[in-house]
């Protein structure tokens, strides 16, 4: 509904709420919202432990695949401005996008439902009782992945959202030019995901996410003083395929943390520790962008993004090179 109500409108408010509730504009992350939790918990219960890594990353894949169609289709206005001038050229975007979710929600209605429970459970050797209290051991686990998550919300919502708005300050460019860097972005994420997948099965999944974590903020120390758009372009492709590729193996870390009646409690926390704060950064980029300081955004995320990786390495790590076990290494 919330596409077809900002497809057929102008008005600010309706537009307004439509993308606060439908997440348009969310930071191009490849994942659906609110509905993570469940997705993860899904996913989870059908996949083994050991195989998580590689599998929440063929997933992650699939997203920026799409999110990769998605940018290619917002050069679209750019190619009828005379049939479809001003803001009416973006409309059939819109239209298309609902025909979309609709799509989805019918596919999703149409797939059983199949509790893991039972015999299931218990050949698992994992305790799907959802009403058992949390053990203190997963209760920590649990505060340290949502406190320190805060960090690594704040690096997204700094350094992602207004990245379009960026190029074009920047560069003074139009849609036509900056689309397909952030097509080519998403799909390079995309491949990028699926090698996470197979680092992994040899590294480790935490091992793996944290080496691709600081490699990424490394890059994004540098990107906002690079005076060409090419190299620009192709800087911010790498560093989102490395930084955006290895959520997957995040996901199957969070998944791990927790007995199996306990994942979506999971999925929830880790996904409104990213989202509260990342919803902060667009606030303080698009002043500061408007300002003309083109790089403090960039600069704050990177260190909130070293930061987020020292603390995240700390708290999992250890761990998961004493114990050895997949789900956390």
């Amino acid at each position: 509904m919330a596409f077809f109500a900002t497809a057929w409108t102008s008005n600010p408010w309706i537009i307004g709420v439509s993308a606060v509730f439908a997440g348009f504009g969310r930071g191009a992350n490849g994942a659906p919202g609110c509905f993570v939790p469940a997705e993860l918990s899904w996913l989870a219960t059908h996949v083994p432990a050991n195989r998580r890594g590689a599998a929440f990353s063929i997933n992650t894949a699939a997203g920026f695949l799409g999110m990769g169609l998605g940018a290619i289709l917002a050069i679209a206005p750019s190619l009828w401005p005379v049939a479809l001038p001003g803001v009416s050229g973006y409309r059939p975007l819109f239209l298309f996008g609902g025909v979309v979710a609709l799509s989805i929600a019918a596919l999703l209605y149409a797939t059983p439902e199949q509790p893991f429970h039972g015999a299931a459970a218990q050949s698992s050797g994992e305790d799907y009782r959802p009403t058992r209290a949390l053990r203190p051991d997963e209760r920590r686990r649990l505060w340290q992945v949502g406190l320190i998550s805060l960090f690594s919300g704040l690096s997204l919502g700094l350094s992602g959202p207004l990245i379009a708005y960026w190029y074009a300050v920047k560069f003074h460019l139009d849609p036509l030019h900056i689309a397909p860097v952030l097509a080519l972005a998403q799909f390079a994420a995309a491949g990028a995901a699926v090698g996470t997948g197979t680092l992994t099965q040899k590294f480790g999944t935490a091992r793996t996410f944290v080496l691709l974590q600081t490699v990424g903020a490394i890059l994004l120390f540098g990107f906002p003083f690079i005076g060409s758009f090419e190299l620009a372009a192709l800087v911010w492709i790498t560093r989102f395929a490395i930084e955006r590729g290895a959520a997957g193996a995040m996901e199957a870390v969070v998944m791990g943390l927790v007995g199996a009646g306990k994942r979506g409690l999971a999925g929830g926390l880790s996904t409104a520790s990213l989202a509260l704060p990342r919803a902060l950064g667009p606030f303080a980029a698009g002043h500061w962008i408007a300002e003309g300081d083109l790089a403090r955004p960039f600069l704050t995320a990177a260190v909130l993004q070293l930061l987020y990786v020292g603390l995240f390495g700390n708290a999992f790590l250890p761990r998961s090179q004493r114990t050895g076990k997949s789900g956390l290494a």
